[in-house]
């Protein structure tokens, strides 16, 4: 007994011994954790300090340890990025840029909290602001992305960063890329041996413009600030009104970090840049009125390529090719233009229309639609609407939105002329021959005419197309087909009285067949055959959907068949049809 208990208590000693070194080792690896820790925190602090004060060079190898040792350290990327940036390492940049992004997305939309960018300087913002408006210019100038980016950086925007730094990744540098000519004989890629080129050039044509300028860009790209500052100069100097040059100029400047020159230069350049564009927007509109469509479309490209987002050209290229024929180009621009500005009504009419003459009503629709949740009382929205309402034989709808635009017809909210809008019908100059050849022989014959019309229309040719459907009308009073395109077709052209009346007469004339039917139907009840009043009261509902009385008559001849569930569907649609008249 007494050696059980003595051989219990050595194992209680020997558990309790060992329990004490497992607290002292667990409390060893606490200690070297929170070390390791506070080594961290400390290492990133002063790499922090570092970057915060310019010691780009010795921030450098402290952020590369901490992002090696915890490569999802996000703050250590953000800062390490910043300092590549700093000293013009473009291609690591980017690598830390996008592996931020990746950890946070939200950094797309919000700038990152670099606390040296709150004492910014207001200049750079201005700057940026400045030269977003005119980098276009000399969008193929690796430098000038790389100089927008680095304000980005600034600022904390590291998406917008990122993105520019991209495109100087994919433009290598000009004379690698362009291969540039010079003294009659091609560049090779060194900037050093271009630049002597160049200069070779100048020492033989001392006013060549051209060699001053493409100088200036090897030394800027070089890195020789003053020499690319002086060479660009001189082309302004010769050719005060050269824009490439400002903004070059503007760029060199804000390379430097002459920010105060560099803003001052780009406001010349805008200032030049809107009135070089002011003309050729003068110029386009000329081309589209004298039926120049491709120089029209020219013009608006060269516009583009100086000014990227600019709204006028944009919807002159869409004008240009949609009047040209090429619709599936004129499509491509209205997205485009909607992808700048997703609040553009002219872009969704415009699409709207195309879809329309093409007969895809759905797609049409759909930009209406999406049109009138931006702009509800715009007019060029609701002709659309009309028109697409008349074109699916809801000619009622199309009446009351016509209505609706008259009455909200003021100032300038009258619908625009889209009748030079085609559609999509294959070998239609063949069609329109064939047509007129038909009407040689039967000038009278009344669908060859309601044909012409339609193909007209088609072809984007309305004043072409009313004389022929009023010919139909002529020949076939009672046709509401020709009322009812006659309608669309001034609705097309903005003119919504004359479609009224159109459309009017056409509900005239389904009504009077609809009546028709209709006393066709109640004389059939009288005589018991039910079958055939049900017939009757269908045709009449074909030709005017949204006759009250004929639904009544419908649910009561499928009431007298004892199909009262048919006739209670009916009857719900009569009222719905009556609440929707009362509130017209």
């Amino acid at each position: 007994m007494i050696i059980v208990k003595s051989f219990l208590s050595v194992l209680t000693i020997a558990l309790v011994v060992q329990g004490l070194f497992f607290s002292v080792d667990g409390a060893e690896d606490l200690k070297v954790k929170a070390s390791f820790a506070v080594e961290e925190k400390s290492c990133l602090e002063q790499a922090r300090r570092y970057a915060e004060r310019g010691l780009i060079d010795l921030a450098i190898p402290e952020l590369q340890k901490m992002t090696e040792l915890y490569p999802d350290d996000i703050e250590a990327r953000a800062y390490l990025g910043w300092v590549y940036s700093q000293k013009g390492l473009i291609s690591d940049a980017v690598w830390e840029f996008q592996k931020v992004l990746e950890m946070n997305p939200e950094l797309q939309k919000v700038p990152f909290d670099y606390p040296m960018a709150k004492g910014l300087p207001a200049t750079v913002k201005e700057f940026t602001v400045s030269f977003e408006e005119v980098i276009d210019v000399i969008s193929e100038f690796p430098v000038a992305y790389e100089v927008l980016g680095l304000c980005y950086v600034l600022q904390g925007r590291l998406g917008d960063a990122l993105n520019e730094y991209k495109k100087v990744l994919a433009l290598e540098s000009c004379f690698v890329r362009k291969g540039f000519i010079a003294n009659g004989k091609k560049a090779i890629s060194p900037i050093d041996q271009a630049i002597r080129e160049y200069e070779d050039v100048l020492w033989a044509k001392p006013d060549c413009v051209e060699a001053y300028l493409k100088l200036a860009c090897a030394h800027a790209e070089k890195g020789t600030l003053d020499a690319a500052i002086e060479n660009m100069k001189k082309v302004i100097s010769v050719e005060p009104d050269q824009l490439e040059a400002h903004v070059y100029l503007g760029c060199f400047y804000a390379k430097k970090w002459m920010l105060d020159e560099a803003i001052k230069e780009l406001g010349e350049a805008k200032q030049l840049r809107d009135r070089i564009i002011e003309k050729l927007v003068t110029e386009a509109e000329r081309f589209i009125r004298d039926c120049k469509f491709d120089k029209a479309i020219a013009v608006a490209r060269e516009i583009i390529k100086i000014d990227s987002r600019n709204k006028k050209a944009h919807w002159l290229l869409a004008m240009a090719y949609g009047k040209k024929g090429e619709m599936d180009e004129a499509v491509n621009v209205c997205k485009e233009i909607m992808g700048l500005y997703p609040d553009d009504i002219h872009a969704y009419t415009l699409l709207g229309w195309i879809y329309a003459q093409r007969d895809l009503f759905k797609e049409a629709m759909d930009a209406a639609g999406q049109a009138v949740r931006i702009a509800p009382e715009n007019a060029d929205i609701r002709a659309l609407m009309a028109f697409l309402s008349a074109s699916q034989n809801q000619i009622h709808e199309a009446v009351a939105t016509c209505n609706v635009v008259n009455n909200k017809a003021s100032g300038g909210n009258v619908p625009a002329d889209y009748g030079w809008v085609k559609g999509n019908v294959a070998s239609i100059e063949q069609k329109l021959r064939e047509v007129i050849d038909v009407l040689k022989m039967k000038p009278d014959y009344t669908e060859a005419y309601l044909c012409l019309g339609w193909l007209h229309s088609k072809n984007g040719d309305i004043e072409k197309a009313i004389p022929a459907f009023r010919k139909a009308i002529e020949l076939m009073p009672d046709s509401h087909d020709a009322y009812l395109y006659l309608g669309n077709l001034y609705v097309q052209k903005g003119e919504i009285q004359d479609a009224l009346d159109e459309y009017n007469k056409a509900c005239e004339i389904l009504s009077k067949k609809a009546q028709d039917a209709m006393a066709q139907g109640l004389a059939s009840i009288k005589k018991g055959d039910i079958g055939r009043a049900i017939d009757c009261f269908n045709e009449a509902l074909r030709v005017e959907p949204e006759s009250q009385e004929a639904y009544a008559f419908l649910a009561d001849a499928y009431e007298k068949k004892g199909l009262y569930s048919v006739g209670m569907v009916l009857r719900l649609q009569g009222e719905r049809l009556k609440r929707e008249a009362h509130n017209y």
